[in-house]
């Protein structure tokens, strides 16, 4: 073992900097929420380790980053804790794994589902039980005839909708999480343990159950059961500007990008909503929480989970993908060549982290940044450490470009179900539509318009699961019949929807563009008949006028959609406690409602401006085809829930 640790060592901070030199293609692999851009320096511990610190410059230069922390375990023993760059800019504080915290995101769910275990260890939570059995206040709607239970929630197959709601929440919101989950309930969508669709809002349903078992709050039974036994003194679940001074002094700043260089951006806020991603933590604590779970529930000889209840919690409650990701009870379950990886992924607003472990090889890997636009290393740096571990020697995939009609019933576009369906928010599932496109006879690539293309090739001896070249699988999914209706990501906590033409968002941007030019060229007709016929019979003008007002609806639907589309452009999550809903989600919503309303007075026009107009046959159709287009627009409009449906 001593051998391979030094190998570890020496080689750890050479792969680091050619990875987060090179650059990356769309993420996927064995981390879940890939995140980070940096390289290190010396390390604090580990034997044999160069000098990195020229090459961590030079990468924190390239990628515009201001600091990154990192840890690796290998054999329940510390190999490497480095902090590089700086934790903020404008003092020059450096990162130091020691001391300086940063925001861990959803790897913050990782402790609320061993806490959950720990419950079922002692008999007080049984994981197929109803969870309104549990719950004091809230109470989970009825649907699809089945409860809710923990083992749904642990493998985000509850089915519930997701919601934006969670972000909204101010840290100074004095509302309990109960308050906030009765709230903010989305609408369940599924039924259980069909889809998987990562949900926050079940997950902080599932510390409610917590609080409510244990009959107290759940950052309490957290610090007494877990974090102080466990000897993670630095980390916390304050919010930030809830922190002392002394521990708010030590928490690593968050920028983004802008003009070229770094701004300081805002903590994201989740008020009572905390259990969900609100936690920080130095990466010398995460190596205990890492080797914790390496040793199956023990810790430098303390034992807080039996070893047949960790390895429950390392199960997986569904098998419909055994060879791709998946949830095993909480932790993302990815298989990356050969070997099982688990661990999660977590962001919040400019904080990226992953954690990553590999019981095979006893090898973890914590890594963080302070700021969230590339996401290089966090995507493969846990990777290179396993490919070099293990010994394997990553290629790229030969494309066999020959008989894609071998694949053909795979064809088509998948929209991700990780999004909101209810309300306004789901016109933003308009932005997460993935086109599948058989290359081979058998391969394919995944092109998504913010993430590029990517080239999946069937795995040996599978039928339905497909692996790129860096390790990630997606599997598809068919229903009762055998029909492709969905793909499970290569994450595992997504699963992308088939959709047709009328669900795809290119049908409504072409219906608005065919509508747009009609009532373009009813502008024109108009501007050219002006003073010609005096407005012609009453039937006549009343037709004339619908139209033209039709024209103002649209181009006040178009003027808000470009003003939702610019407030989008410079989003940012930790703002949304005051900037959400958008104005822009507004007057869109209403311009909607005007189109619809014009559409529908063209349509009961249509009889006399065909009998009683006098117009010609060509100004007829004109104006008929113009109704249907807007009738078209409308009803597209309903479909993506901007009329119809509550602004949030």
């Amino acid at each position: 073992m001593e051998c391979r640790r030094l190998l570890l060592v020496l080689m750890l901070w050479g792969l680091a900097s050619l990875a987060w030199a090179e650059g990356a293609g769309p993420a996927s692999g064995p981390t879940p929420l890939a995140a980070a851009d940096a390289g290190p320096e010396a390390p604090t511990t580990g034997e044999g380790a160069s000098d990195p610190a020229p090459a961590a410059n030079s990468t924190l230069a390239t990628h515009d980053l201001a600091g990154v922390t990192l840890a690796v375990v290998l054999d329940d023993a510390l190999q490497v804790a480095g902090g590089y760059g700086q934790a903020d800019l404008a003092t020059t504080r450096p990162v130091d794994p020691d001391t300086t915290l940063f925001r861990i995101g959803s790897v913050s769910k990782t402790f609320l589902w061993t806490a959950v275990m720990l419950l079922v260890e002692r008999g007080e939570l049984d994981l197929d039980t109803d969870v309104n059995a549990y719950l004091r206040e809230v109470e989970v709607d009825d649907a699809f005839g089945e409860p809710i239970t923990l083992r749904h929630l642990m493998a985000h197959r509850a089915g519930f909708e997701d919601t934006l709601q969670l972000f909204t929440v101010a840290d100074d919101d004095p509302r309990r999480l109960a308050e906030l989950l009765t709230a903010h309930q989305p609408k369940r969508v599924y039924p259980p343990g069909a889809r998987t669709a990562y949900s926050n809002w079940g997950t902080g349903l599932a510390a409610q159950v917590v609080e409510d078992v244990v009959g107290q709050p759940y950052g309490d039974f957290l610090q007494q059961a877990l974090l102080t036994p466990l000897g993670m003194q630095d980390t916390t679940w304050q919010a930030p500007r809830h922190m002392e001074a002394p521990r708010r002094e030590r928490l690593a700043t968050g920028y983004r990008p802008r003009h070229g260089g770094l701004v300081q951006q805002d903590y994201l806020q989740l008020g009572a909503y905390w259990p969900v991603g609100g936690m920080a933590s130095t990466a010398t604590d995460m190596v205990r929480w890492m080797r914790f779970h390496l040793n199956g529930g023990e810790l430098d000889g303390l034992r807080l989970l039996a070893p047949e209840t960790h390895a429950q919690m390392w199960q997986r409650a569904h098998d419909d993908r055994p060879d791709a990701a998946d949830v095993a009870h909480g932790w993302q379950d990815v298989p990356y060549r050969g070997l099982r990886t688990l661990g999660h992924g977590g962001g919040t607003a400019a904080f990226l982290t992953n954690l990553v472990l590999v019981p095979e090889l006893d090898l973890g890997v914590f890594v963080s940044q302070n700021s969230a636009h590339t996401m290089v290393p966090i995507t493969q740096l846990p990777t290179l450490l396993i490919d070099r571990v293990a010994g394997f020697d990553p290629v790229p995939l030969l494309i066999h470009d020959e008989e894609p009609e071998a694949l053909a019933e795979l064809a088509g576009s998948y929209r991700n179900n990780r999004r909101v369906f209810s309300t306004f928010a789901a016109a933003l599932g308009a932005l997460n539509v993935t086109r599948l496109t058989p290359v081979s006879r058998d391969g394919f690539t995944l092109s998504h318009p913010m993430e590029g293309s990517d080239y999946y090739r069937r795995l040996d001896g599978a039928t339905d699961v497909f692996e790129n070249a860096r390790g990630g699988r997606v599997a598809v999914l068919r229903n009762a019949d055998g029909e492709v209706v969905a793909l499970a990501d290569a994450m595992g906590v997504h699963t992308l929807e088939r959709v047709g033409l009328w669900e795809h968002p290119t049908t409504l941007l072409t219906l608005l563009a065919l509508a747009t030019l009609l009532g373009l060229t009813t502008l024109l007709g108009a501007w050219r008949r002006r003073g010609r016929d005096g407005g012609g019979p009453l039937p006549a003008r009343v037709a004339g006028s619908l139209a033209i007002a039709a024209v103002g609806a649209q181009g006040l639907l178009i003027a808000a959609l470009v003003r939702l589309t610019m407030g989008l452009a410079d989003f940012d999550l930790s703002r949304m406690t005051d900037h959400y809903p958008d104005t822009g989600m507004f007057l869109l919503h209403y311009a909607g409602w005007l189109v619809a309303g014009a559409a529908l007075l063209m349509l009961a026009a249509l009889w006399p401006a065909w009998r009683g107009s006098g117009w010609g046959l060509w100004r007829r159709l004109h104006f008929s085809l113009f109704a249907l287009a807007l009738l078209l627009v409308s009803l597209q409009l309903w479909e993506w829930r901007i009329i119809g449906a509550a602004v949030i």
